[in-house]
């Protein structure tokens, strides 16, 4: 059966930018992929103020007055102590400790939370849900958000007229000139998104698109939001692992893609808690962020020292700001100290139809730093 695809909220004026017509499917939902050309949208979300399509965001509304013991359970980290109009950033396991996934989570109020991720897994947490008689609701395509991201977003959110004062991991309702919108900061580019009905869409864009267009506005496709992500060094499912659907998945660990920082080793009820716990092995793979003495690109492409491969590239770009081939990869710990020289094969190409050889640096991560607002 061939997946229904959707229409963003945006997609009237993401389609009228799209001067290329190149689209990619997230979530099956439609968005664009590349606007105008993608090294310029990345440069113009860290040098002056991007917006972009969430519209393939997964969203789950959970309401209970057992919510939080469910999702103390679920989530790696304690929502517990989380106040309304704050969020944290957490995973869940599979019960052998592999990744299903990650997700943002905002408290509404005392019984009531919003639930943000890149992908959904809405079967396995509803038959989860039904266990602590927790509803969920999925809004994904009820409220649609745009982010805002760049040196200037603060500042094109004050020309809209709408305060840009809001501390990061925080979101507050906004009567906005006659629309009711959600004003949050739980992207990992920095920035804001604004979350808006689905049938505000349209005059969300506008507004925003005349309020940024003194700072050089410009919509940033997927394309570009992937080189962000990946300076950035964070991973994405489907794209750099595949998660851990199955109940005795202990793969990908938490350690391997670098969410280490997302797992609560004091919070003690969490599913797959003891399977993390176990110390890795010498071998098992590390995140780390590689950059390529070449220009072209070299995704999922094993990593060699010495002849012997030690890992492979997940997701790889171009990096218009540095200039280089980058890519996230995982290699195994002995390696995986910045500075240690590897060596990886390059694809081929019109320009370049035989194999090459090209080195490649183990670099800490994130390559670069977010591109924040100038009022931070």
């Amino acid at each position: 059966m061939s997946e229904v695809l959707r229409a963003s909220a945006f997609h009237a004026r993401t389609a009228t930018a799209n001067r290329s017509n190149a689209w990619v499917t997230r979530n099956g939902v439609t968005l664009a992929s590349v606007y105008t050309d993608a090294n310029e949208e990345v440069l113009a979300a860290r040098t002056r103020i991007g917006m972009v399509d969430l519209g393939a965001r997964w969203q789950l509304m959970l309401e209970g007055p057992r919510v939080v013991p469910f999702l103390q359970q679920l989530l790696t980290r304690d929502v517990s102590g989380l106040l309304p109009g704050t969020a944290l950033k957490a995973l869940w396991l599979a019960d052998a400790g592999g990744v299903r996934g990650a997700a943002a989570i905002a408290r509404f109020g005392t019984d009531s939370f919003w639930f943000l991720s890149a992908s959904p897994d809405f079967a396995w947490i509803r038959a989860a849900a039904g266990l602590f008689d927790v509803a969920l609701r999925e809004i994904s395509a009820d409220r649609s958000g745009l982010a805002i991201i760049g040196p200037y977003a603060g500042a094109t959110l004050g020309n809209a007229g709408i305060d840009p004062d809001l501390s990061h991991l925080a979101f507050r309702k906004v009567f906005w000139r006659g629309l009711d919108v959600i004003l949050s900061r739980l992207g990992e580019q920095g920035g804001y998104e604004l979350w808006c009905e689905a049938d505000d869409g349209i005059i969300a864009w506008d507004r925003i698109a005349q309020a940024g267009a003194a700072f050089g506005i410009a919509p940033v496709g997927a394309a570009a939001m992937d080189v962000l992500d990946v300076e950035a060094g964070i991973p994405r499912p489907y794209r750099d692992y595949i998660p851990a659907t199955e109940t005795g998945a202990c793969e990908p660990s938490p350690r391997g893609l670098g969410f280490e920082s997302l797992v609560d080793p004091d919070h003690l009820v969490f599913n797959g808690r003891q399977e993390f716990l176990q110390a890795p092995t010498p071998a098992a793979p590390r995140l780390v962020g590689v950059e390529i003495d070449a220009d072209r690109a070299a995704s999922h492409t094993p990593l060699f020292v010495d002849g012997r491969v030690m890992g492979h590239t997940l997701s790889s770009h171009y990096s218009p700001c540095l200039r280089r081939a980058i890519a996230l990869a995982r290699i195994a710990e002995s390696e995986a100290k910045p500075g240690t020289q590897l060596s990886l094969t390059l694809p081929s190409c019109l320009e370049w139809p035989e194999l090459r050889v090209a080195r490649a640096t183990v670099v800490a991560l994130p390559f670069l730093g977010r591109p924040d607002s100038l009022a931070e």
